[in-house]
């Protein structure tokens, strides 16, 4: 069976049980460092995909192993493609 690792299908409780990270968390690393940006339902909640949990997986390694999460941010977007090119964030305009 093929699996679409980008559909969302987690809501975050399910994603703190898998990960070992708690949910106050992992909303922290979105909100604040924009490590992730998880899906939404009509109602406003968080909607994880398997991606999604490979990478609170690989921060909370990171983090375990002393990295800072602005590091992690700066890596993060130093390897992410230019996404946002073209829709007015980040440009300036």
């Amino acid at each position: 069976m093929i699996v679409d690792r980008r559909a969302p299908i987690y809501p975050i409780r399910t994603v703190a049980h898998l990960t070992g990270v708690n949910p106050r968390r992992i909303r922290a690393w979105e909100d604040q460092y924009n490590l992730l940006s998880p899906a939404r339902t009509g109602g406003g909640h968080r909607l994880y995909s398997e991606d999604d949990v490979e990478r609170i997986r690989w921060v909370k390694a990171m983090v375990d192993r002393g990295m800072s999460l602005k590091g992690i941010q700066r890596l993060i977007e130093s390897t992410r493609p230019v996404e946002m090119a073209g829709d007015g964030r980040g440009s300036g305009r």
